[in-house]
């Protein structure tokens, strides 16, 4: 019985053993066997038809059963949206769709698993990106994968604006989750980054996106619901550091209003309402708890320092408001940005002493063999001579009629040392002190220049 049951077993390897090898073989032998030229026109349709992309060869096309059984496009061009004549989103040599094996057996083509693009440029123009929009919320597609790719962004005049290498695109449907997600990791401007879309067709109106740049510690997050064309919102939260934000923007029928729904935990807080047509903003930022010097050398080199081709007809009034400033004099301020007709206008600039008073500042920028320098008339209204006496260690009797000071402030763009010139003291002309250079490099700098001047 034993040796019975063991010449059974045996016979059931053997039966195995060359049931395997006899597959592996067929599979193997299939490149030769099949015409795949002959089903060019077939594997296009069924393309379209798994991927929602369309697809022309213009290439060999091979089968190869590693590392899992597909068919190599050598030649092949893609588009989202239809195929275009010398213009196709992408232009690969390296084309792989994935097929099961009943597929390879019934040479029919009809159910591909997913496709991949290696090692190809894709050429993205700014109108491709409604195609690419309406892909992700319209079609029902089999997963689409890229590795090693480079994304080309061009404008109208299909000049390339922005170059990112792309590591890994998964684009793909999970049917259990009945969720549809795009998964990119990849670079841009040096920076390495992972963005992750995800809709969930369980509540469609819904959709999520998430940014991490990895080596910068920032991530943000959005959630963007759509109600129709005329009407949706989205939520952002991104977070930099000790740095929160948080936005609700939401659009109405030609018109968008940004707010910060939770103004008190954030340092950067907005309120802005905007007409598109015709455009027109007005706009006020908070910006809370920062140190002035680098938030006001950002404002005014980005702001004032302009390229006016990049405003185009951009409209409107920005109001920029500082509070709990980190500096020892000035704790608040307020900054008065008008654009129109392709300048910036600088309308109002005041900062607050705290306990003292304020300044009144009039802003201009000068090159100086290659340094951005900053260039301010002001003028400090005095208007508690006591506080003043206390902040700057003065006798408060040599400073209880003075209203006003007039000074002349300099400082190269990044610098820290402040030159103050051209200092007036009630308005009236003081030559000799007029005269003067005073540096600042601290505030006990400030406080020994300030006796001088007074004294």
């Amino acid at each position: 019985m034993n040796r019975i049951k063991q010449n059974k077993i045996t016979f059931v390897l053997i039966l195995t053993a060359l049931a395997i090898i006899f597959s592996s073989l067929t599979i193997l032998s299939l490149p030769v066997l099949f015409n795949y030229k002959s089903k060019v026109t077939v594997i296009e349709k069924n393309f379209y038809k798994n991927f929602k992309i369309h697809l022309i060869t213009s290439g060999k096309i091979s089968y190869k059963p590693f590392p899992k059984p597909h068919l190599l496009v050598e030649k092949a061009s893609i588009n989202f949206n239809k195929i275009r004549q010398n213009d196709d989103f992408i232009n690969t040599s390296d084309l792989r769709i994935f097929i099961s094996l009943r597929n390879v057996y019934l040479r029919n083509f009809n159910n591909l698993i997913s496709t991949e693009i290696s090692n190809t440029n894709l050429d993205l123009k700014i109108s491709n990106l409604y195609e690419i929009r309406e892909h992700l919320y319209q079609k029902i597609n089999k997963p689409i994968i890229f590795n090693n790719c480079k994304i080309f962004i061009k404008n109208k005049k299909n000049e390339v604006i922005l170059i990112s290498p792309l590591k890994k695109i998964i684009y793909k449907i999970h049917d259990k989750k009945k969720v549809k997600s795009l998964d990119i990791t990849g670079e841009i401007f040096g920076l390495t980054f992972r963005s992750d879309w995800k809709r969930n067709y369980s509540t469609p109106k819904f959709t999520y996106h998430d940014i991490s740049i990895l080596n910068q510690n920032i991530e943000i997050k959005n959630i963007f619901e759509f109600n129709n064309n005329k009407k949706f919102k989205v939520q952002s939260e991104a977070s930099y550091f000790n740095d929160k934000l948080k936005y609700l923007t939401q659009y109405d029928t030609n018109k968008i209003k940004i707010s910060s729904p939770n103004n008190k935990k954030t340092n950067f807080n907005l309120d802005s309402k905007i007409q598109l047509n015709p455009f027109y903003f007005e706009g006020e930022l908070t910006i809370k708890n920062k140190k002035i010097e680098k938030i006001l050398d950002f404002i005014f080199s980005n702001f004032l320092s302009y390229d006016e081709s990049y405003i185009g007809n951009f409209n409107g009034l920005l109001k920029i408001k500082f509070d709990k400033l980190s500096n020892k004099l000035i704790k608040k301020g307020e900054l008065e940005l008008f654009f129109n007709e392709k300048k910036i206008n600088l309308k109002k600039a005041k900062f607050n002493l705290d306990k003292i008073g304020y300044i009144n500042t009039k802003v201009s920028f000068v090159e100086d063999r290659g340094d951005l320098k900053f260039i301010s008339k002001n003028q400090l209204k005095i208007e508690n001579y006591i506080e003043f006496a206390k902040t700057f260690q003065i006798s408060s009797k040599k400073i209880k009629n003075i209203k006003q000071i007039n000074f002349d402030l300099i400082r190269n763009i990044g610098q820290a040392d402040l030159i103050i010139t051209n200092i007036k003291i009630n308005n009236i002309e003081n030559k000799k002190k007029s005269n003067k250079v005073f540096i600042v490099k601290n505030i006990q700098n400030l406080r020994s220049h300030i006796r001088n001047v007074i004294d």
